[in-house]
């Protein structure tokens, strides 16, 4: 769950800078593994990274001893040089074929009482179908330091609340790939129940829960045709439902369209139309609301040049809430690249935008703990500009910098809410200008990896960065002997933050959240080909870490698990 906050945030404070698309990396989460799902792909882009269907419970590299994996892909005239490029791949990128476990699964248990288990079934069926299931559980089960204010400050007494939480989410998915193209289905349930932090001086007997349901359904068929002047589809159409158990339901229609071809040579067109659409029972009314996306892209790349030329024609319309600024919207979707030095050094401009819609479902998903209005929220992005570099030295140190402004409408964050003896979470939306400098920095050798990222946010406005730090720095080390035995080291610290409350909502409701340090460590020992198992520390400074106001983190937990593939 600390992994989940520190996601949610990153997503939360990027997501007004980096709309154009950027490629980023997924560390394994410790402690709670509650994901943070992306059900969608907003950023529309043709080319796609070849992925797993499955989730992967722990990083590639701890379950890598004499494990045969084929990440194959058709022939495409663009494709990144690096993982770390900046330069995107112009043209459909194509799945051959995968070979996966058949059987995975890991079970896990820490003290205090966190069990966490993954199961995926995956039989192999041929060259054109593949089908899968899947079942995952995590939750905590003990208390949490509870935080009290004094004047401005927060402070952490030694009282000790409830803090359970639970999440069980289980799916299944089908695929068929023919000669040019592929079909594929999935469906999947998620489940979840958190304990909400208690009002101080609220009576024994008052702890109260936020139980939600979530449903959803896809079905996508596109071209894989490997010619690169052939002509390109891909259409997906899927539905999604959620409910509170409170009987307020959600229904969410989502479809996108995408059509490409080479007009000549060197040059390419797409369009992507698409767009997402819900209903919500509220009483007896069903309000609608929707978005939806036109956005036409031209591209050329020859020799060290890329370059992307489009534009977003963007509207979010019925009852959502907006502070400032039209529901109508235009901005760019366009890049520069450039091969400064063969294999060794990038060079990169983006000019972009964003206009979202974000549903309940949305909002749960970001923030298990929210107040439930039945409402919705538009956050937008008239304009991002984004200039940067990436570079290589000798296949083993890469490095990257990147500095962003954006200026945001209407951007999201969270602050508490007090309601019938309990501590809620509502959005607070603002508007500021925003620039970020973002460095990183990575070593990877067949026995060693390293990699350290550092943050710098800076707004306008200071009520758009609620719960966001100005600095923040994650570091991650990792040494293997021979692939049979793993140590992985994880620090992520972040400076204070603000934080506030909506009732009363006065200057005195306004928190300074201290800085925190989150230290794990990991040990893990392939036993054979199919078996692994590990040792884990979770939160070893045993710091008070908060994500969210008035909800603290577990503290250190120390447990082992193992995992089986065959």
């Amino acid at each position: 769950m600390m992994k989940m906050r520190r996601t949610i945030l990153s997503v939360l404070s990027v997501m007004a800078l980096a709309a154009s698309g950027a490629v980023g990396t997924v560390s394994a989460q410790n402690g709670i593994n509650s994901r943070v799902e992306v059900e969608r792909d907003y950023d529309g882009s043709i080319a796609r990274a070849v992925k797993s269907p499955l989730d992967a419970p722990v990083d590639d590299s701890l379950l890598n001893f004499k494990l045969r994996f084929d990440y194959t892909t058709f022939y495409s005239p663009y494709k990144d040089l690096y993982e770390f490029s900046p330069v995107m791949t112009l043209g459909p990128a194509s799945e051959g074929r995968v070979v996966y476990p058949w059987l995975y699964a890991r079970v896990a248990a820490a003290y205090p009482w966190t069990p966490s288990a993954d199961v995926y079934i995956t039989p192999r069926l041929g060259e054109r179908f593949s089908f899968g299931v899947y079942f995952n559980h995590d939750s905590y089960w003990g208390k949490v330091p509870a935080a009290v204010y004094s004047g401005n400050a927060v402070t952490y007494p030694g009282q000790q609340i409830k803090g359970d939480r639970m999440s069980n989410r289980s799916g299944a998915f089908f695929g068929y790939r023919w000669t040019k193209g592929e079909l594929r289905m999935d469906a999947s349930y998620t489940g979840g129940m958190y304990a909400l932090t208690p009002v101080y001086g609220a009576p024994s007997g008052s702890a109260a829960y936020n139980s939600q349901d979530r449903l959803r359904a896809s079905i996508s068929v596109r071209s894989t045709n490997a010619d690169p002047s052939s002509f390109y589809y891909k259409a997906d159409i899927g539905y999604r439902y959620f409910n509170n158990r409170r009987g307020v339901p959600e229904h969410l229609a989502d479809a996108d369209l995408s059509l490409g071809a080479t007009i000549k040579g060197d040059h390419r067109l797409y369009v992507r139309l698409g767009g997402t659409f819900t209903t919500v029972t509220v009483g007896n009314t069903s309000p609608s609301r929707g978005l939806w996306n036109i956005s036409p892209v031209y591209t050329w790349g020859k020799d060290r040049w890329m370059v992307r030329a489009g534009l977003v024609f963007s509207s979010v319309y019925g009852d959502c809430v907006r502070k400032n600024g039209s529901s109508f919207m235009i901005y760019p979707d366009a890049s520069v690249n450039f091969e400064a030095a063969r294999n060794a050094l990038w060079l990169y401009f983006k000019a972009s935008g964003d206009n979202s819609l974000y549903t309940r479902y949305d909002l749960y998903a970001l923030n298990p703990w929210m107040e439930d209005s039945g409402r919705a929220y538009q956050s937008a992005v008239p304009v991002s500009l984004e200039l940067g570099l990436k570079g290589l030295v000798l296949d083993r140190f890469s490095y990257s910098l990147g500095i962003n402004y954006s200026r945001t409408a209407n951007r999201l964050s969270f602050m508490a809410l007090q309601y019938n003896y309990s501590w809620y979470q509502m959005v607070n939306w603002a508007d500021s200008d925003v620039l970020m400098v973002t460095g990183t920095l990575k070593w990877k050798s067949p026995s060693f990896y390293a990699k350290a990222e550092l943050n710098y946010r800076g707004f306008s406005n200071w009520k758009a960065a609620l719960m966001t730090p100005a600095f923040d720095v994650e570091a991650v080390m990792e040494y293997n002997l021979r692939q049979r035995l793993f140590i992985r080291a994880d620090c992520y610290f972040r400076t204070s933050s603000t934080g506030l409350s909506a009732v009363p909502y006065t200057e005195a409701s306004v928190y300074l959240v201290p800085a925190f340090v989150d230290v794990g460590l990991r040990i893990s020992y392939a036993v054979n080909p199919h078996v692994l198992v590990f040792l884990e520390g979770n939160n070893l400074a045993n710091n008070k870490i908060q994500y969210f106001l008035n909800y603290v983190e577990p503290g250190i937990n120390i447990g082992a698990g193992i995992c089986l593939k065959l």
